[in-house]
């Protein structure tokens, strides 16, 4: 199986609230954007999709009774094209709401960073290690 991820859908507690963070955080105009009762859905270029859907709705679809925020089951991955766009991001992270976990660091594998979005679920940026 060669896996091809076409849709991210993320749990979030305030529908409103997480559509406000990611709107200030994606450079999206309206027409990739589209909204129903229960969801909020970006589009970008090559047929992804990132999705906000209700915490206790994608619970409930996951056969649990009880849907817990902050403990996020997944890390979404972000390939940054450089340590200075890693910092700019967080700094319009901050601004759209959302909380710094660990600030970039160099290491051999790149530098990275990790914050969590306004609903608590986590992210990395990457930016890969440049050739000496």
């Amino acid at each position: 199986m060669k896996p091809l991820i076409s849709i991210i859908t993320i749990g979030v507690d305030d529908l409103e609230r997480a559509f406000a963070f990611y709107r200030a955080l994606f450079d999206l105009g309206d027409e990739q954007i589209g909204a129903g009762e229960d969801h909020v859905a970006f589009f970008f270029p090559n047929n992804f999709s990132f999705v906000l859907f209700p915490r206790a709705q994608i619970a409930h679809t996951a056969g649990k009774e009880e849907a817990v925020a902050g403990t996020p089951g997944f890390v979404l991955s972000h390939q940054a094209s450089s340590p200075e766009e890693v910092d700019d991001i967080l700094r319009r992270v901050v601004i759209a709401g959302g909380a710094v976990i660990t600030d970039g660091t160099q290491s051999e594998w790149g530098y990275s960073a990790y914050f969590e979005d306004s609903e608590g679920n986590v992210w990395e940026l990457m930016a890969q290690p440049t050739a000496n």
